[in-house]
């Protein structure tokens, strides 16, 4: 049981010294819930056959850049969505709360599926954004390492 505890303390300072920094996004996410965080530049006078380019908020690009440097993003993500028979935003965001300090990397899995699917497919940054899961997923991380001296 003493030892239990003692990994337990260990992986709890793991994640606050690399999640410490994220937090301060959640104000943020708070005022851009709901809100698109991208735009579209087409050219001041581009031809209507021009690709539109996706302009992204610059600090959602910083909270994803620092997102990837955590090293805590899941490439098997798939497989945790299937496990958990995660199929929408409802199924993540019930998850997400439902979760335990056992099971964090399944938090970790559920925001790999943006950060990382965002890199070929931006808008999933922004829907990341819109639908609360950046927001709800630091919440509940910063919840669960704020800990209650269990024993």
């Amino acid at each position: 049981m003493y030892s239990e505890n003692v990994y337990r303390q260990e992986m709890i300072t793991k994640y606050r010294q690399t999640m410490g920094n994220l937090f301060r996004y959640i104000p943020w996410l708070e005022d851009k819930s709901g809100t698109r965080t991208v735009q579209t530049y087409s050219g001041d006078n581009s031809p209507s056959n021009s690709v539109p380019i996706p302009v992204y908020d610059s600090t959602l690009l910083a909270f994803v850049k620092e997102m990837q440097k955590t090293g805590l993003m899941n490439r098997n993500y798939v497989y945790v969505y299937s496990r958990y028979r995660i199929k929408n935003v409802g199924d993540e965001l019930r998850v997400i709360e439902k979760i335990e300090f056992k099971d964090i990397e399944v938090i970790f899995a559920i925001m790999s599926k943006y950060v990382l699917g965002g890199m070929t497919k931006g808008i999933l940054w922004s829907q990341a954004v819109e639908n609360d899961v950046f927001l709800h997923a630091l919440r509940r991380i910063k919840e669960l390492l704020e800990v209650r001296n269990e024993i």
